[in-house]
């Protein structure tokens, strides 16, 4: 990897740190999409793995439980009850109610409140889905 791209990389990694400290979605996103191609270009998608989810972009941006909560929404054609992410992800309600939260604080999950049954649904950024479903 090459000087340019380890700038980038740095750049892109300030970037992450400040968009999530800020929740400052805008800024996260542009994070992601300047560290990530010095990463790839070294061959992360191509080095052996450690374990099964070392290797994805959402393992770079999420933890272990973010990541699951992350997936289950972006395979969801319509937004997830509380009660339906936590059998989702095989997380107890208590644990992705706080996952939600923090998503949501960081703007990576949107909720929705369905007056009519009086919960919240939650469903992925538009954005943040846009970005993960072409990876």
């Amino acid at each position: 990897m090459g000087l340019l791209n380890y700038v980038f990389y740095f750049f892109g990694v300030i970037l992450i740190i400040g968009g999530v400290f800020g929740n400052n979605l805008p800024m996260f996103l542009l994070g992601v999409i300047i560290a990530l191609p010095p990463l790839l270009e070294k061959g992360l998608r191509r080095r052996e793995r450690r374990d099964a989810s070392s290797d994805d972009v959402l393992s770079l941006i999420f933890e272990e439980k973010e990541k699951r909560v992350i997936e289950a929404l972006i395979k969801s054609p319509e937004p997830l009850r509380l009660s339906e992410v936590a059998a989702a992800t095989g997380l107890n309600k208590v644990t992705a109610y706080r996952l939600l939260r923090r998503l949501a604080a960081r703007g990576a999950v949107l909720a929705l409140k369905d007056d009519a049954a009086k919960v919240k649904r939650y469903y992925i950024n538009p954005k943040l889905k846009e970005l993960f479903s072409s990876c």
